[in-house]
């Protein structure tokens, strides 16, 4: 344990990832048991709301501050952030998830995580004047103005909580967009010329360009209609025209030539839920399907299979391990996109035999994720 704790804080995903897969299974235990009214805790908010909550800002809150904080070094030149800013930003998210126990605590903490996180990553980036990633702070103030603003809804009962709580999402969902759009087509393209070479322009990942933009607009107009209520109709068409430009992306990073690399194709697998997430919301909004089904499409399907997509090769790259995939790995990455596959199949079949499965698939998912990966966060980094 000695030992142990200054390398847990040494990387910023050390630790964050770590939290990542606990949230994964713990959280997800306990929302089952409450769902099949096992646990009855006394909240102030609709359970639902927690549990989309916990997910969209505990669950991915904490691997989107492993990401940057990790990735900040790399953008910047200076030394990885690490020590007692770690320490602090984890003790804050460890008590906002105390929501169930200690609500007043656990909002004044999660608020706390989103300045505290902003606070680094500012620094970081205007001390270096990074300007390139001045739009990543303009995102991580969102998010804290979101959490801000949900956490006053909580307690004050409005009505318009799960349009906070949609926003949220979204935004993690906007945020894997434009990230998402950075490091899958230069992984694809250094997989692709280290393994094939000597390809033309055509068989490598496109560049980024004027479609990229059109579908990164598309999205975010599709996401405030949704959030706007608009008419059905009108929603529909976004969502198809969204749906469309962002699967046109993705295909243009040429994914279907990596199927031999699960650390490859697992990113583009991954960022497919998005055409697919904002389709089934689409269909949602004009009431062809339940607007959970394109939610969890988007939470499970493209969130979590990111998370683990990033996770994984961040732990292994910056502990100067080879970049290969584990038979563990790609396990979990099929468990799961078959527990997404699930979750959507039970808000539309309103299947409580689905509902099971995509619970189990999901817990089995990142118990294999963490046999492979936690020994590799609690290890030392190997080679020079």
């Amino acid at each position: 344990m000695q030992n142990t704790l200054p390398l847990l804080f040494s990387f910023a995903f050390r630790s964050l990832f770590m939290l990542v897969v606990l949230q994964a299974v713990i959280h997800i235990a306990l929302w089952y048991a409450m769902w099949n009214g096992l646990l009855t805790p006394s909240l102030q908010v609709n359970p639902i709301y927690w549990h989309g909550h916990e997910m969209a800002i505990g669950f991915a809150g904490a691997a989107i501050a492993g990401f940057l904080l990790t990735a900040v070094a790399t953008w910047t030149g200076r030394p990885q952030v690490q020590g007692w800013p770690l320490v602090v930003l984890c003790l804050s998210w460890v008590v906002a998830r105390l929501g169930l126990v200690a609500p007043f605590f656990a909002a004044a903490a999660g608020i706390f995580y989103w300045v505290f996180l902003l606070t680094v990553m500012a620094r970081e980036v205007l001390t270096s004047s990074n300007s390139r990633n001045y739009k990543v702070l303009a995102i991580l103030f969102v998010f804290l103005a979101l959490e801000s603003l949900y956490q006053f809804a909580s307690f004050a009962q409005v009505i318009w909580l799960q349009q906070i709580l949609w926003s949220q999402i979204f935004l993690v969902v906007v945020m894997i967009n434009l990230i998402g759009g950075r490091i899958i087509p230069a992984f694809t393209r250094n997989w692709l010329l280290k393994q094939q070479g000597g390809l033309s322009q055509n068989q490598l990942p496109a560049s980024f360009g004027l479609l990229d933009s059109a579908a990164t607009v598309a999205l975010v107009v599709f996401f405030l209609a949704a959030l706007a209520g608009l008419d059905g109709s009108l929603q529909l068409i976004l969502a198809i025209v969204a749906s469309f430009l962002q699967a046109w992306r993705l295909l243009r990073w040429k994914g279907f030539r990596c199927f031999s690399d699960p650390l490859v194709w697992m990113m583009h697998l991954s960022y497919a839920w998005i055409p697919a997430g904002v389709l089934l919301i689409g269909l949602g909004g004009a009431n062809y399907v339940s607007m959970s089904a394109g939610i969890h499409a988007l939470t499970i399907g493209t969130v979590a299979s990111m998370i683990i997509s990033v996770a994984s090769r961040a732990a292994l790259g910056h502990t100067g391990r080879p970049l290969h995939a584990h038979p563990l790995l790609t396990a979990s990455i099929v468990l799961i996109a078959l527990s997404a596959l699930s979750r959507v199949g039970a808000s539309i079949l309103a299947s409580d035999l689905l509902l099971t499965s995509a619970t189990a698939l999901w817990v089995v998912g990142f118990l294999c994720f963490a046999i492979r990966y936690i020994p590799v966060l609690l290890s030392p980094s190997i080679g020079p």
